[in-house]
């Protein structure tokens, strides 16, 4: 059993590589952890959102607060409210950010290495 002190670890600003608008990024659990899994806490400000990306494994969002949505290539639509989780399989082409009106939080848990950005266009 071990312990991760969210407290202790820092948050900045997220990338403006892979984000669209402001937001906040927390690494809770990362590769320098030893973990098979990587954690990250994310919070958007109305109408921050990321950019087309995939995984190479199964990505979890928990919603913390706010209401986030998440899209796929397809056009459907998910809205994450607080204690609810969407799953997003391997491979499957998606953003996600603060739904319309306000702002969002969620944690991600991605359970494979690899995260591939794709264009950085809101399209």
């Amino acid at each position: 059993m071990r312990r991760f002190d969210g407290s202790a670890r820092p948050s900045g600003s997220v990338d403006p590589a892979n984000f669209v608008l402001p937001g906040q990024f927390q690494r809770l659990i990362g590769p320098a952890d030893g973990e098979p899994l990587r954690l990250y806490r994310v919070s958007f400000e109305e109408g921050a959102r990321t950019y087309w990306h995939t995984h190479s494994d199964a990505q979890i969002l928990f919603g913390i607060s706010g209401r986030c949505v998440v899209v796929d290539r397809a056009g459907d639509e998910l809205l994450l409210e607080p204690g609810d989780a969407v799953v997003i399989d391997a491979g499957e082409e998606h953003w996600h950010g603060a739904a319309p009106g306000g702002a969002g939080e969620h944690l991600a848990i991605n359970l494979g290495a690899e995260t591939t950005w794709l264009e950085s266009s809101q399209a």
